[in-house]
C-alpha cells in the first residue's frame, strides 16, 4: 500500500455513497453519509479492521505496509492532480457539433446529470481524454473517451421558465451523447 491512492477513485467513493438505500440515505446528515463512505472505503482498502472501527476508544494498530502520506501527496489530492490521458482515442465529435444527450438512467453511478438527459446542446470546448467515471466506479476500467463542455439553452432546459439569453455549461463525456436529429 502507498497510502492516499489506495482508497480507491473518486467515482468508487461516489458510488458508495449512491448505493445507500434511500431510506437510509434521507435519515442521515450529509456529514454521517460522508463518515460511512470513508469508513467503508476504509474497510475495503485494508486501513482499518471491522474491530478497529467498533472500538473508538482503543488505539487504532497499524496496517502492515502502511506508509504515510508525504506533503506532497496530500498538495496533489488537495489541488485535484489533473486525470487527464495521453492516449490516442478519436473523439466522436467536434466543437460546434448539435448534440443530444442519451436519454439512459443507469443504476448506480454516473456522471450525467438528470436534467440535461434527452436535451440538445452544442459542443463548445473538447477538454481531451479523460478516465470514464461510470467504468472507474464500478470496476471495468478507465474506458478512455473525450469530455467536453457542452452548452445548451436555459429555455432547452427549462422551457419558458429559462431566461432565453442564459447559458449552461456541463462536462459530458462521449458516451453520454449522440448526435442531435
Amino acid at each position: 500500500m502507498n497510502g492516499i491512492h489506495d482508497m480507491g477513485s473518486l467515482d468508487e467513493r461516489r458510488l458508495a455513497g449512491e448505493s445507500i438505500s434511500p431510506i437510509e440515505y434521507l435519515s442521515q446528515s450529509y456529514f454521517a453519509r460522508w463518515l460511512e463512505r470513508l469508513e467503508g472505503s476504509l474497510l475495503k482498502n485494508g486501513f482499518v479492521t471491522e474491530e478497529e472501527l467498533k472500538n473508538p476508544q482503543g488505539r487504532l494498530a497499524r496496517v502492515e505496509g502502511y506508509q504515510a502520506v508525504t506533503a506532497e501527496e496530500v498538495e496533489t489530492r488537495r489541488t485535484g492532480g489533473s486525470k487527464r490521458m495521453q492516449v490516442d482515442v478519436p473523439p466522436k465529435f467536434q466543437v460546434g457539433d448539435e448534440v443530444r444527450v442519451k436519454n439512459e438512467h443507469p443504476r448506480g453511478h454516473t456522471r450525467c446529470p438528470r436534467y440535461f438527459r434527452g436535451r440538445r446542446g452544442k459542443l463548445h470546448l473538447d477538454h481531451g481524454v479523460y478516465p470514464f467515471p461510470d467504468t472507474v466506479a464500478h470496476g471495468p476500467g478507465d474506458k478512455p473517451q473525450h469530455c467536453y463542455s457542452v452548452r445548451f439553452t436555459a429555455t432547452e432546459l427549462w422551457g419558458s421558465r429559462g431566461n432565453p439569453k442564459d447559458r449552461v455549461f456541463v462536462d459530458l463525456f462521449d458516451d453520454y451523447l449522440e448526435v442531435a436529429a
